[in-house]
């Protein structure tokens, strides 16, 4: 029994210990768990006090005043701020909820400037009205002394003007009468001018009757003569066959090219009655000379040429001027609307002409195409009115019309306005008696191109 005793001793003490061991180590494993529970909770704690002040500011001399401020007033730090943002923001707005941005915009602060800043320009700008006004008040003060300078100085000359007004009055008394009577003497002549005038305007009015009686008459006499042109033209219908316009039909035609690209042969000879230097422009057939009226433009041919040898039946030509693109070949037809081959063409050339392109219609111009004309074999009718025998119109520039009447006794422009109104209507006239008569009216352009004398 004893020898049992003393080995149990050794047993019971090892269960104690391992219990012992075994309490240590779990009281160690929650202890340790509790600390790392609390560093987690402190570190956390820190982080969260870092985002209202960090170690670092709490270091500094500012937040050490607003923390000891807080404490004083049994605040937080935060709410003490909260509270100073507050007093701020209703000390400049009125308003303790106010952001950043209404209070810079109730001072009108911009993104840089401060309110300090603010303030002091406004003092400035005060004290500078605030010195502009003393010497405003200065100033109105010396206008105020000079004012009544001259007020007393106005009263010193009015009264001077008084005396002198008296004493003129009495000087021109004896004037008076006699001004009067001039004054009478110059109402009776300017009524003598008035009616002068009015007699003046009776005999212009008279006058322009005059003159617009005889247009009247003129104009008259000019339907009877387009009355009668169209029944001589009727009548000479009859006897001679001929197209509405002569301009459009061919005279010859290509009967060859030369050895070089600017040489053709024609079918006119001598017998044909061509001459070297005329001219004619070349159409691909006689349907393509055509002239548009709604455009008054005569269609070009494909060249111009030019003679520069007449044979007995053929003659040589030159090309003056090819279309870009186009080619003259056999068969080709020619034009020219004042030569025919057989007849002699009449011509009624009427107006001035502008040959050389300068603006200027000229009638040394207006000689140049009659010279033209009896040149190429035609015949130039004199005078300006239409007669049965004319086969073409060449009609010159269309004159200007003057549409107001002058005003005034202007005798000068009285006349040039009936010159200028002449020679419209007499244009007018004549181009509409030949349409009715269908007589074809050639102008510059269409002269040039169907005589092969357009610029090259």
């Amino acid at each position: 029994m004893a020898i049992r005793s003393g080995s149990s001793g050794p047993l019971v003490s090892l269960v104690v210990f391992v219990i012992l061991t075994v309490l240590a180590l779990v009281a160690a494993i929650y202890f340790y768990s509790e600390a790392e529970k609390a560093s987690s909770d402190r570190a956390m704690a820190v982080r969260e006090l870092a985002k209202v002040v960090t170690d670092e500011q709490r270091g500094r001399e500012s937040v050490q005043s607003l923390e000891s401020a807080a404490q004083a007033q049994g605040q937080s730090l935060v709410e003490h701020l909260l509270a100073r943002d507050a007093a701020l923001a209703n000390l400049v707005t009125g308003d303790s909820n106010s952001e950043l941005g209404a209070v810079r915009s109730a001072l009108a602060l911009s993104e840089t400037q401060t309110a300090k800043q603010a303030l002091d320009e406004a003092r400035r700008t005060a004290q500078d009205a605030q010195a502009k006004l003393s010497d405003q008040v200065k100033a109105s003060a010396a206008a105020d002394a000079a004012a009544a300078a001259a007020v007393a100085d106005a009263e010193a000359a009015m009264r001077s003007a008084d005396d002198k007004v008296t004493q003129l009055a009495a000087t021109i008394a004896p004037y008076r009468e006699s001004s009067e009577r001039a004054m009478q003497e110059i109402g009776s002549l300017k009524n003598e001018l008035v009616q002068a005038r009015e007699q003046a305007q009776t005999e212009f009015a008279n006058q322009l009757a005059e003159e617009q009686s005889k247009q009247a008459q003129l104009v008259a006499t000019n339907q009877n003569l387009t009355d009668r042109v169209q029944v001589l033209q009727q009548q000479l219908e009859q006897f001679r066959i001929k197209p509405s316009d002569p301009a459009l039909l061919s005279d010859g035609s290509i009967v060859d090219l030369g050895t070089s690209k600017d040489q053709v042969f024609l079918s006119l000879g001598l017998r044909d009655h061509v001459r070297p230097g005329m001219t004619f422009e070349v159409y691909q057939d006689a349907a393509a000379i055509m002239y548009d009226p709604k455009t008054d433009r005569q269609s070009p041919g494909k060249a111009s040429i030019e003679i520069v040898k007449v044979g007995d039946t053929t003659s040589t030509a030159r090309v003056t001027r090819l279309r870009r693109g186009q080619s003259i070949a056999r068969g080709d037809v020619l034009a020219n609307a004042v030569y025919s081959p057989s007849y002699k063409y009449k011509f009624l050339v009427h107006g001035s002409f502008d040959v050389d392109s300068d603006s200027k219609p000229t009638t040394a111009e207006t000689d140049y195409i009659r010279g033209k004309i009896q040149e190429w074999g035609g015949i130039v009718i004199d005078g300006d009115e239409l007669t049965p025998e004319v086969d073409f119109v060449v009609i010159g520039a269309i004159p200007s019309r003057v549409m107001a009447k002058p005003l005034g006794e202007d005798s000068a422009g009285y006349n040039a306005y009936l010159e200028s109104k002449r020679a419209y209507d007499a244009y007018e006239s004549l181009v509409a008696s030949a349409r009715a008569a269908q007589v074809p009216v050639l102008n510059w352009n269409r002269f040039q191109i169907l005589t092969g004398a357009a610029e090259r």
